[in-house]
């Protein structure tokens, strides 16, 4: 190969093996098999992965993921109700859907190609608030505010270190932290404190605590206490049907006992497995 032949290899135009457009190199990102994505199919993918990671085949299939995300956004967890923190932002914010065990990040940047990308709780691993500053130029001054926001990791299917804690699972694609700048003009991060606040809310990170003025069982004792009554129950049930056939288990009998399952889940998970059902059901209805 001569040298001009090899500054055309890396500088000149390639077709994209998505669209098949040719694209140059400030267009373009390579994947794996020397294979290429163009920007504008790139809007297609998660701004949370590194597409280098991926053969063509495997980035084919996130696409898809990514497209069935954005219909379930579009279709379902957008008509649910939001808590946007922050509600008027400058950067970024993350809209938690309850309703649907699930977030969004909004980007101030976002473009508008890009496809909406929904994130179930039960996949978080962990979440903490950051505060960046820089140096100051004169020794002796303070340092200066740069930006503040919340690091959140994911439980990755490509990470075999993540650990699955109960009622959890991993997600599909994402292996990286995943920062969200929430402010570069204040150095007062009261939303990241709201964004940790609701994420150990959803985990039942202080439901073993107690309030100042609380005197009966916690949050955990209280899921705990109707975890065991639901055992007692579905021993009792177990017993007649064993008894008397299972033509004796009616519909209403089989609803009590998924009610009873349902409150062992959440005793086990510490409350989260109620937001992994609300996300099983929103993912149902696009099926």
């Amino acid at each position: 190969m001569g040298l001009g032949d090899f500054f055309k290899n890396i500088f000149g135009k390639k077709n994209c093996d998505f669209c098949g457009e040719q694209v140059g190199m400030m267009s373009r990102n390579k994947i794996k098999n020397d294979a290429f994505i163009c920007n504008k199919c790139k809007y297609n993918c998660s701004k949370y992965i590194r597409v280098s990671r991926f053969t063509k085949e495997e980035l084919a299939g996130h696409i898809e993921y990514m497209k069935r995300q954005d219909r379930l956004y579009k279709e379902v967890v957008s008509e649910t109700k939001v808590y946007t923190v922050p509600s008027a932002f400058d950067q970024q914010a993350i809209a938690f859907y309850d309703e649907c065990g699930m977030f969004r990040i909004f980007d101030r940047h976002e473009n508008k190609d890009q496809l909406v990308e929904l994130f179930r709780y039960d996949q978080v691993a962990s979440w903490e608030k950051y505060l960046e500053e820089t140096q100051p130029a004169e020794a002796g001054k303070p340092k200066e505010f740069k930006e503040y926001g919340v690091k959140i990791k994911m439980l990755s299917k490509m990470d075999t270190t993540s650990e699955l804690k109960p009622g959890t699972m991993p997600h599909p694609y994402i292996v990286d932290e995943m920062k969200i700048c929430l402010s570069k003009k204040t150095d007062k991060p009261d939303y990241a404190d709201n964004i940790v606040f609701h994420f150990d809310h959803i985990f039942g990170v202080n439901d073993n605590k107690k309030g100042l003025l609380s005197f009966g069982p916690t949050t955990a004792q209280k899921r705990q206490g109707e975890a065991y009554k639901a055992m007692g129950s579905m021993l009792v049930t177990a017993v007649k049907t064993a008894k008397n056939g299972e033509e004796s288990l009616t519909e209403e009998k089989i609803a009590q006992l998924k009610e009873g399952m349902n409150k062992i889940d959440d005793a086990q998970t510490n409350g989260l497995a109620v937001y992994t059902r609300r996300a099983n059901e929103a993912e149902a209805k696009i099926q």
